[in-house]
C-alpha cells in the first residue's frame, strides 16, 4: 500500500513539474509531424470564415485556394477563435464553447481528436491569418505554423 501511495504522490509530482504546453513550444516551422505513425507536413491550408469562428483544413498535398471540397486520405481539422489568442486544446462536454481540440483524419472515415496542446492564433488581418499549433494524441502529432489567407463561405 506505501509503495502505490509513493508512486501516485510520485506521479503527481511529476505531472506537476512539467507543467502543460505553451506557445514557445511551437516550431518555426510549416506543421508536421506523424499522422497515423507517418510522417505528415502540411503543404496547403483551407481557411474558411464561418461566422463565428475560422474551419480550418490542413493538407499534405497541394490543393487550390479556398477549396472547401478538398480531399485527401490524411489532413488535420479543427476550428479556431477569429480573435488572436492562445487557446489550450481541451474538450468540454458541458460546455461545447469551451472544448478546443484538433482531429486527426488517419484515413478514410478514421478520426483521432486530440485534446493535448495548444491553439495559436498569432494574427488576424480582413483576409489572412497566422496560427500556430501543437498537438498530438496516439501515433499523431502537429507542430508549427502557417499564414493563409481566409475564404469567405457564400451564404
Amino acid at each position: 500500500m506505501k509503495i502505490r501511495l509513493g508512486l501516485l504522490a510520485l506521479g503527481t509530482a511529476l505531472l506537476a513539474a512539467c507543467g502543460g504546453t505553451s506557445v514557445d513550444d511551437i516550431e518555426d516551422q510549416a506543421p508536421q509531424g506523424t499522422v497515423a505513425g507517418a510522417s505528415w507536413t502540411m503543404k496547403s491550408a483551407v481557411v474558411t470564415d464561418d461566422g463565428d469562428r475560422f474551419s480550418v483544413s490542413l493538407y499534405p498535398i497541394e490543393v487550390m485556394a479556398c477549396d472547401s471540397f478538398a480531399q485527401s486520405d490524411t489532413q488535420i481539422l479543427f476550428s479556431a477563435p477569429k480573435t488572436a489568442g492562445e487557446y489550450p486544446l481541451k474538450l468540454e462536454l458541458t460546455d461545447l464553447n469551451g472544448s478546443q481540440t484538433i482531429t486527426f483524419v488517419t484515413g478514410p472515415g478514421q478520426n483521432v481528436i486530440s485534446s493535448e496542446g495548444i491553439l495559436n492564433v498569432e494574427s488576424v488581418s480582413a483576409d489572412k491569418v497566422t496560427i500556430g499549433l501543437l498537438a498530438e494524441a496516439d501515433n499523431n502529432s502537429i507542430n508549427g505554423r502557417f499564414t493563409t489567407s481566409i475564404c469567405k463561405t457564400m451564404n
